[in-house]
């Protein structure tokens, strides 16, 4: 049965991150905020609480500065904020954290690109608590808005919907020995039409909300009408708009608190998701524990905390078969698998068949000297068998050579990239209108990476030398 369910939207609506301080080598240790920086927030805070509303600061974000206001709040001395995010700051050294950071959910929904928003989040609060510090995930959501649900029976939601929800007292005592809950916590009405459904306690380990944004924007929220703006832009396969303009559009949010992040695990692959930058690969898992995989679990028997099914005579709900609206929420965070080109396929051909080589070579390393040759004689007699001379030949360090240069054109790419974003965040202080040139590029990078060097105790030559005897790259020159 093919779904009316189309998804207009798939992305992380709230992210809040701890702010944790760092030794050089990067590693979490205990440090209280500099007391320089103490000062300066205790008078902004002051100058807030004079004139009784929020006062500007020297810090901005994303082209606002931010706000310092007059009271502090969640165990926090200092909390400064803007449109885009919140910042809030911690004197006392009871907490390892130095402060905390929460991003709108405007800021996130307009750049959509979750890599870029952690590095811009986390060059801004460089700027705030110095280099030496790392941002971790307190918090996340996963929203996906769709069109096409149809929610309009009571009876329909109570007999659809299973999950693994933590029992509260507002839960119906319908579990069985399948461990699975009937229905949501509650079910939340406008004049008669549902508008909500909550799963689980809302400050639980994880919890999930599905309800009526559109509805919630027309009566609660309607400075948050941007959003259909954005379902606007969404597009089906022909290129037709997928939203009328008109028809509800649901969300279905997911809500990870640091508990159930902390103990997220994929056998072999990840224990926990703490650092920001690992975020944005975990978020299909984080999606597929939730609502479940469109396939199901590794057992082919669907999975998921979360799910919308079709109920069956089977008296083991945790087997009734999901719902074909379901499966399409389900995919929402599923990985997008690009083509690949022309290069890339020829990249991986030729590193495939120099592994090969390489394992045929390491197998068969050709060391039989008994093999024999013919000979002709110069009197033109039968010819002669003469044993070949005991010859070792190990073709693996050219092969290896052949892979060195694929890598390093690799690495000459990777160089690029990181050169034109070091380029982009380097400050400006050229004259205005000029361009940008690589070679000066190259120039402050050849000045920043002495300067690291000289930091680190480290000697270039020394360190090539190194890498020269660890790949072997010496004798392989001496046999080019």
């Amino acid at each position: 049965m093919e779904s009316p369910v189309k998804i207009l939207g798939a992305f992380v609506d709230t992210l809040v991150l701890n702010v944790y301080p760092t030794d050089q080598a990067f590693e979490i240790e205990e440090r209280r905020v500099d007391p320089l920086l103490q000062e300066e927030l205790m008078l902004l805070k002051e100058q807030a609480q004079e004139i009784e509303e929020d006062f500007p600061t020297r810090f901005a974000f994303n082209g606002a500065p931010l706000l310092m206001r007059a009271k502090g709040g969640d165990g926090f001395n200092w909390i400064m904020h803007n449109h885009w995010l919140t910042v809030a700051v911690n004197r006392s050294s009871k907490a390892q954290v130095l402060g905390q950071v929460r991003c709108s959910s405007a800021y996130l929904w307009r750049v959509r690109d979750l890599s870029q928003i952690i590095v811009d989040v986390h060059q801004f609060l460089i700027s705030i608590f110095g280099e030496y510090i790392v941002p971790h995930v307190s918090s996340c959501d996963l929203a996906v808005d769709v069109t096409g649900l149809d929610f309009s029976s009571v009876q329909q939601v109570k007999e659809h919907f299973v999950s693994r929800a933590q029992l509260t007292g507002l839960i119906p005592s319908s579990v069985i020995d399948d461990g699975m809950i009937d229905g949501p916590d509650s079910i939340k009405q406008r004049w008669g039409r549902i508008t909500g459904l909550p799963f689980g306690a809302r400050g639980g380990a994880l919890s999930a909300l599905i309800y009526d944004k559109t509805h919630e924007i027309k009566y609660k929220s309607p400075e948050k009408a941007w959003f259909h703006d954005l379902w606007l832009t969404a597009r089906d396969e022909n290129g037709e708009s997928v939203w009328d303009g008109e028809a509800p559009v649901w969300r279905i949010k997911v809500r990870y608190k640091r508990p159930a992040l902390s103990e997220m695990l994929q056998e072999g692959v990840f224990h926990g998701v703490d650092n920001a930058y690992d975020l944005e690969e975990r978020l299909p898992g984080l999606w597929s524990y939730a609502v479940g995989h469109v396939d199901g679990g590794e057992d082919g028997l669907p999975d998921g905390w979360l799910r919308y099914v079709i109920p069956t005579e089977d008296t083991n709900r945790s087997r009734w078969p999901v719902h074909p609206d379901w499966r399409v929420v389900q995919s929402a965070f599923a990985p997008v698998v690009l083509p690949e080109s022309e290069y890339e396929r020829e990249e991986r051909e030729q590193e495939e068949l120099l592994q090969l080589v390489d394992a045929e070579l390491e197998a068969h390393p050709w060391k039989d000297a008994s093999k024999m040759v013919k000979c002709h004689t110069s009197s033109g007699s039968a010819p002669v068998a003469l044993p070949l001379p005991a010859v070792t030949l190990d073709l693996a360090p050219f092969m290896r050579r052949r892979r060195y240069q694929v890598n390093l054109r690799r690495m000459v790419a990777q160089i690029a990239g990181c050169s034109i974003t070091a380029e982009a965040w380097r400050p400006d202080g050229r004259l205005a209108g000029a361009q940008v040139d690589l070679s000066d590029t190259f120039h402050f990078l050849y000045e920043e990476v002495e300067s690291y060097l000289e930091e680190k105790k480290r000697n270039f030559h020394e360190q090539v030398q190194k890498k020269r005897v660890l790949y072997s790259v010496e004798k392989e020159q001496a046999i080019a």
